[in-house]
């Protein structure tokens, strides 16, 4: 489930509220970094609040196998999971990234379509019509470009963006990559793992802790 992705890097939580005069109408509230928070929102509008609750308390620990920071050189943070129900298959290690597309793009080497498939980033596409040029009637271009498109879109809106990506390998892979890392000893070490990314979702945020929030995931 790509949702996770979200809840696994995050830092945001989802509590119940226990504010008696507030509890009715708002029987949830988000606490940790405003930008995340921004984004849960988004879920919390399509899940619903348990639903959101129920997913991230699913997410334990003993699941998590490295972390990479968010820093502000970076501008991207990844957290490396084992899947649930998928020990010994070829997915059963998952890396999720997320950060600045401009950041991302450059790591990223497949987009996941509507129907759960995947393609090439550099495959062509039809442009969507909300995403084209002024003169334009029609276009194509690569789906880098459609993201591109996307972040234009949302800066001339004044949002900011986000973008989220994932990989997946066998646990053998990731034994491998951790043993040809210095054991993934430091930071740099884990960024080794940031690669032939596939992007999943792109986020757009005016301000984290209102509704104007847009968003796409598949």
């Amino acid at each position: 489930m790509l949702k996770e992705g979200l809840f696994w890097n995050s830092s945001a939580r989802i509590e119940t509220n226990k504010d008696p005069k507030t509890s009715a109408s708002e029987p949830f509230v988000l606490e940790g970094n405003v930008t995340e928070q921004g984004i849960i929102k988004f879920f919390m509008k399509v899940m619903g609040g348990q639903e959101c609750i129920e997913l991230r308390n699913s997410l334990t620990e003993d699941r998590q196998l490295a972390l990479i920071s968010f820093s502000s050189s970076r501008k991207r943070a990844s957290i490396v999971v084992k899947q649930v129900g998928k020990e010994g298959a070829a997915d059963e290690v998952r890396i999720y990234t997320k950060g600045a597309p401009d950041m991302l793009f450059e790591y990223t080497s497949n987009v996941r379509l509507a129907d759960g498939s995947t393609a090439p980033f550099d495959d062509t596409t039809e442009i969507p019509e909300a995403l084209l040029k002024d003169g334009e009637s029609s276009a194509t271009g690569t789906y880098r470009e459609l993201y591109e498109r996307t972040v234009h879109t949302f800066a001339t809106q004044a949002y900011r963006t986000i973008l989220m990506s994932y990989r997946d390998m066998s646990m053998d892979e990731f034994t491998q990559a951790k043993a040809d890392n210095n054991d993934f000893e430091t930071e740099k070490d884990r960024e080794s793992m940031e690669i032939n990314l596939t992007a999943y979702g792109i986020f757009g945020l005016q301000d984290p802790l209102r509704d104007s929030i847009k968003g796409s995931i598949e």
